[in-house]
């Protein structure tokens, strides 16, 4: 005579990394994300409704490389479109595929961006995005994510979904306000 009440699902995929590297301004303005999924090659369902002008790469660990950070560099460079004459700052965190990467830093040189890495174990309270972005974010896509294993039962979210869960929630966390509180909030 027991009642049972279920308080949330989960999706059982575990181990399958996603990166999304995302970038914003002090102005509010956001570059398009890029998506970097765990598998060797780049199939176009993964980009079926992501955010608009996402890019999309692939690595076997799901995660940056120096190729890949060359690759959304050029992506950041045709959005922002920096120069010589009129330079921007780059706030990045240090890791070895930005710091150690001399094809980035050449790029960066002859389009006048300023690569500037944070020290190791910082970022949480010096980078803009750790400070006002990346929680709303996470918050709007678990929200995305309960929303479609609510309506979708029994089935499994999986990297073809990401872009169209991203797309649910990078659109609300894409704010100015987000983006102006993370500078002002870290003093940069």
């Amino acid at each position: 005579n027991g009642k049972y009440q279920v308080g949330a699902i989960t999706s059982g995929e575990r181990g399958t990394n996603t990166t999304a590297i995302c970038c914003m301004s002090a102005a509010g303005m956001f570059v398009p994300t890029m998506l970097i999924f765990k598998r060797l090659h780049f199939k176009y369902e993964l980009s079926a409704r992501a955010p608009p002008s996402t890019q999309f790469a692939c690595s076997e660990n799901g995660w940056i490389t120096r190729e890949i950070f060359v690759q959304w560099l050029k992506h950041f460079i045709e959005t922002v479109k920096p120069s010589k004459e009129k330079k921007i700052l780059l706030l990045l965190d240090g890791h070895t595929t930005h710091t150690k990467n001399i094809e980035a830093i050449n790029i960066a040189r002859e389009n006048g961006i300023i690569m500037l890495s944070l020290p190791p174990h910082t970022t949480h309270r010096l980078q803009p995005l750790d400070v006002a972005f990346f929680k709303p974010l996470s918050v709007y896509f678990n929200q995305a994510c309960d929303t479609w294993m609510r309506e979708h039962p029994m089935k499994l979210i999986t990297q073809f979904q990401i872009s169209e869960l991203l797309a649910n929630s990078y659109g609300i966390a894409t704010t100015v306000a987000n983006a102006v509180n993370g500078f002002a909030r870290t003093g940069v």
